[in-house]
């Protein structure tokens, strides 16, 4: 472990109902019970607050972090991982638009505004590191809980 000063968001999607919040919350508190120092907020792409700039400023209000650990809890990429949260942090993303069908969900093209969440459109100032990590994606775990659900129905 280094001596780095870390903080980590945990991103949520967002969502009109409150099942998403609970939910990452609830993540958010399993990992600062066994990480006691850990500096961790939750915070969400659209819809609902606080959003990513609002959840950065949390973070570093009154903590000298070095480094911002970003992980999506979203199943698998898609716009948002490959293209609208890099932008909205100035990473250098690998995502090309090849003029594949797109479905908008009232998305203005190449900008990161969402029209149809309620953020106040926050700015937020890091000059230290953000990492980005992968979402969620295939992993063996996620798939013992997909045989629960389903054998928990049979």
């Amino acid at each position: 472990m280094s001596d780095e000063k870390i903080g980590i968001l945990l991103l949520s999607h967002g969502s009109r109902l409150d099942d998403g919040e609970e939910v990452i919350k609830a993540y958010k508190e399993m990992y600062q019970k066994e990480f006691p120092q850990a500096i961790i907020e939750y915070g969400f792409m659209e819809i609902r607050k606080p959003g990513i700039p609002e959840t950065i400023n949390k973070l570093t209000k009154d903590n000298d972090l070095d480094k911002i650990i970003v992980v999506p809890v979203f199943v698998a990429h898609g716009l948002h991982t490959k293209r609208d949260i890099p932008h909205l942090f100035g990473i250098e993303s690998d995502y090309k638009d090849e003029g594949e069908h797109h479905h908008h969900h009232d998305h203005n093209h190449g900008h990161h505004h969402h029209h149809h969440h309620d953020h106040d459109e926050e700015e937020f100032e890091f000059d230290g590191e953000i990492i980005l990590t992968d979402p969620l994606g295939i992993d063996t775990r996620l798939y013992e809980i997909i045989k629960d659900r389903i054998s928990d129905n049979i």
